[in-house]
């Protein structure tokens, strides 16, 4: 999604022998140009404006299909993501539009947690000058960041946040979120600079605060929310994951899908659960209004992780559990300890030299798809993976799914030498609504097997859906 790097070849500057109302005549003849003579603005535009969200002065990204609110008053943070009017983050309500100094945001004061998003040097822990103590840290967590926009255009907008440098880590965060015309995709480069003069190793680790109360009942939590994380089959971990908090018999975590997914399920009880996931995405699923959100990043097999993880998952909630130096207890008081889950995703640790930086993408995909998620693609969310069944000469074509922009899906059949047979039009998608497949088609007699795939509205392919054996080989 990044634009390629370009070289400007320099102009040779001669006189200017125009008249001095070329400009203006030429404008005004532009303005005679018929509208569709110019160049169309693409369908769900993306558009940039300074606002206000919950109090707080924000950058609102959005595109008609989502908004993505920066607020970089309060630590940077994306403090809320929309699909259609649906939120996805976990807001803490008693911050409304309020702005902490470090006097009120300390050890001794208390973590100010707005919620959001954020990003944290890793790993965490107490033990050494190589381990960051964790929150409440004013500097990265909850300072002032610098803003700047990088990109308003129709087709793409972008918001980069700068944290003040931070001695004691040696970092600098720097953080760009990118939203795009006509898809609920979110990109947001993660730059981790060394601003000391000695040579630093951390990862960048990533969390998202994810709303987890109930739809009909805030002052209750959700039962239907979950995080499906794809378990490496080659895992150093004997379950395909840990608990470095909290108690290992806690009911939040499974290992399904012939333990080929860890499943967390949100409870009010304080865990955490790791592991060293290679599929480079995971899924949040809030069951109760079917909204998904898909996370996908870079897996590095050869590199070395905090706490060996690639992702993690909190569940806030009341109980005690070990920080090793000390014991943290969080009371069963939904002021000091609200409803919300988070998800993490952690970036190998990086060496660096004074100077120095190191980069880490992730993506986010809102969409609205049913409870479980079983895998995600470039196109979408698979709950329902294709299936089909054959009746004489026809075929009909099931699955549930969500995708992340809006279109067609399309049937394509092949011969069983990979030749395209038939192009069905099945039906529109939208990725603020679930996809319901279930439509029976003409089968063509040489099909060999049948791909669903998305297409927009300019009739290029954006990806498939699912692919099905219609026949087996002879």
């Amino acid at each position: 999604m990044n634009p390629k790097a370009y070289v400007r070849t320099p102009i040779r500057r001669t006189k200017n022998r125009r008249s001095p109302g070329f400009e203006a005549l030429f404008l005004a003849l532009f303005a005679f140009i018929p509208m569709r003579c110019r160049a169309a603005a693409p369908r769900y535009a993306a558009q940039l404006e300074q606002t206000r969200y919950m109090g707080w002065k924000v950058y609102r990204l959005s595109n008609g299909l989502i908004s993505l609110y920066i607020a970089p008053e309060i630590g940077g943070r994306a403090i809320q993501l929309t699909l259609g009017g649906h939120h996805y983050f976990f807001v803490n309500k008693a911050l409304a539009g309020k702005i902490l100094p470090k006097s009120q945001n300390n050890l001794k004061a208390g973590w100010a947690n707005y919620g959001g998003d954020k990003v944290w040097p890793a790993p965490e822990g107490w033990m050494n000058d190589h381990e960051w103590p964790s929150i409440p840290y004013y500097i990265l967590d909850g300072s002032p960041f610098q803003s700047a926009v990088v990109k308003n255009t129709p087709e793409e907008v972008a918001v980069r946040v700068t944290s003040p440098p931070d001695p004691r880590t040696g970092v600098e965060f720097a953080r760009t979120f990118h939203v795009y015309a006509g898809t609920t995709r979110v990109t947001v480069e993660q730059v981790m600079r060394n601003i000391s003069q000695r040579r630093i190793r951390w990862g960048i680790w990533h969390l998202i605060q994810n709303d987890t109360s109930d739809a009909a009942d805030p002052s209750k939590p959700n039962p239907d929310f979950y995080v499906y994380i794809p378990i490496n089959p080659h895992s150093m971990f004997p379950r395909g994951f840990y608990n470095p908090y909290g108690d290992v018999r806690n009911p939040s975590y499974h290992a399904i899908d012939h333990r080929r997914m860890l499943r967390v399920h949100y409870r009010y009880e304080v865990g955490k659960v790791a592991a060293d996931s290679n599929a480079g995405w995971f899924a949040i699923e809030n069951g109760q209004k079917n909204l998904t959100l898909i996370e996908s990043f870079k897996y590095f097999p050869n590199k070395k992780y905090p706490d060996n993880a690639s992702v993690e998952s909190w569940n806030d909630g009341p109980g005690t559990i070990s920080r090793g130096p000390f014991f943290q207890t969080l009371p069963n008081d939904l002021e000091k300890t609200p409803y919300f889950c988070e998800t993490e995703v952690l970036s190998p640790l990086a060496t660096l030299d004074p100077g120095q930086q190191y980069e880490f993408t992730v993506h986010w995909a809102p969409t609205r798809a049913p409870n479980p998620v079983r895998k995600a693609v470039w196109a979408g969310a698979i709950s329902q993976p294709l299936r089909a069944k054959i009746s004489a000469r026809q075929v009909t074509l099931k699955g549930a799914f969500g995708v992340f922009l809006p279109g067609t899906l399309e049937a394509v059949f092949y011969s069983a030498m990979g030749e395209e047979l038939a192009h069905d039009a099945l039906q529109s998608v939208d990725p603020r609504q679930v996809v319901r497949l279930d439509k029976t088609v003409a089968l063509p007699p040489e099909a060999f097997r049948v791909s669903v795939r998305v297409m927009d509205s300019e009739g290029r392919n954006r990806g498939d859906l699912g692919n099905f054996i219609l026949r087996p080989q002879q």
